[in-house]
């Protein structure tokens, strides 16, 4: 079990109580839940600190299941925003979503030892609309989304380099709420290759 005091989004004010539970069932099967919220509302809004998402509270049930080679990893997570004119949020605004992380790791007795294939699936709803003045948690109230991330990765000693592609298709938006340049498309795509070193 652990306890922490932050500042949730990193708006600088550490008005967040977080805290998780996990109980393991045996080596290979373990669920954790986690919740936290905002004790204290705040009006700092960057793109690193969203106003809504900051003064809002957000739990998660995760299962997680490691059995050489696979990682399963599914979890649910439900956030919710009080109504607060303080922050321009005139109703409760709420989502819901879900995730399934799949991890295939080679066995270093292969041609291909070093590599692992993670995948990602994500799906997301949120409430309201637009019509009656909703607080946008999303792509606009009431937006849904989902996406499908990719990410081989090859590590090598404290080495590593991956490449990843992620496609995101969202449902429900509002105009200059959702994805592209003037935030009126509906799916996007990204990739890109990384290197490092790990710690």
């Amino acid at each position: 079990m652990s306890l922490a005091g932050t500042d949730g989004f990193y708006s600088g004010q550490y008005s967040w109580i977080t805290g998780s539970a996990t109980y393991t069932f045996n080596e290979h099967n373990s669920a954790t839940f986690v919740g936290g919220g905002n004790t204290r509302t705040s009006t700092k809004s960057t793109a690193a600190t969203p106003v809504l998402q900051n003064n809002g509270e957000v739990y998660n049930v995760i299962y997680t299941y490691t059995n050489a080679p696979w990682t399963i990893i599914p979890y649910v997570q439900a956030t919710h925003v009080p109504k607060s004119a303080t922050i321009g949020a005139n109703s409760d605004a709420t989502t819901y979503g879900g995730a399934l992380t799949v991890n295939y790791s080679f066995d270093q007795s292969t041609a291909l030892a070093g590599v692992s294939l993670p995948v990602r699936f994500e799906y997301i709803s949120s409430s309201g609309s637009a019509a009656a003045g909703s607080p946008n948690l999303l792509y606009g109230p009431g937006s849904k989304a989902w996406s499908l991330t990719v990410t081989p990765t090859y590590q090598n000693n404290f080495y590593f380099v991956r490449g990843e592609f992620s496609y995101v298709g969202a449902q429900s938006i509002t105009n200059g709420a959702g994805l592209g340049l003037n935030g009126n498309d509906k799916s996007q795509s990204r990739g890109l290759i990384e290197a490092g070193v790990r710690f």
